[in-house]
């Protein structure tokens, strides 16, 4: 009886300082260079930020360089241009929960932006992925509800 209880003190002890310690698994991709595709769509605008936002491409294509330290954050963020920061909220090896803050979204007019959101990995080379984006400042509130699509290029990344 006194060994059970140990065990199970034991095992408590291991995931209560593994759940402290944010460690959560990776995704299970592949790493390298990703081709990513990302549209957005914007709601609650105010009129003038709805013709500005009418007017810029919709949907952007770029490139990702994923690394293994990146499969542990956002691994398709690098190249995104968002530069947030971001934490996972949760993960296992093929869905992963991010939440992203202080990202260049809305920056130049005043605002800042906070992104929430879930990646899933249909395999090792293709993955998809959902955020929703809340800009705020001046007395304002946006939305926007960004989808993704990944598809694994290479093993290796170009030089930066």
């Amino acid at each position: 009886m006194r060994k059970r209880l140990l065990v199970v003190v034991i095992c408590s002890a291991a995931t209560v300082v593994f759940a402290a310690a944010g460690q959560f698994p990776p995704l299970n991709v592949k790493t390298g260079l990703w081709h990513m595709s990302k549209a957005i769509k914007w709601t609650e605008l105010p009129p003038q930020m709805a013709a500005m936002m009418k007017a810029a491409p919709q949907t952007t294509t770029y490139n990702s360089c994923v690394t293994t330290k990146s499969l542990n954050t956002n691994p398709w963020a690098n190249g995104s241009g968002d530069n947030c920061t971001w934490t996972v909220l949760n993960s296992t090896s093929t869905d992963m929960e991010v939440r992203g803050i202080g990202c260049d979204y809305g920056k130049n007019s005043g605002m800042t932006a906070e992104v929430h959101g879930q990646i899933h990995v249909l395999d090792s080379e293709n993955g998809t992925g959902s955020m929703t984006v809340t800009l705020t400042g001046n007395g304002q509130t946006m939305h926007g509800l960004a989808s993704y699509t990944g598809k694994w290029i290479s093993a290796s990344c170009p030089a930066q």
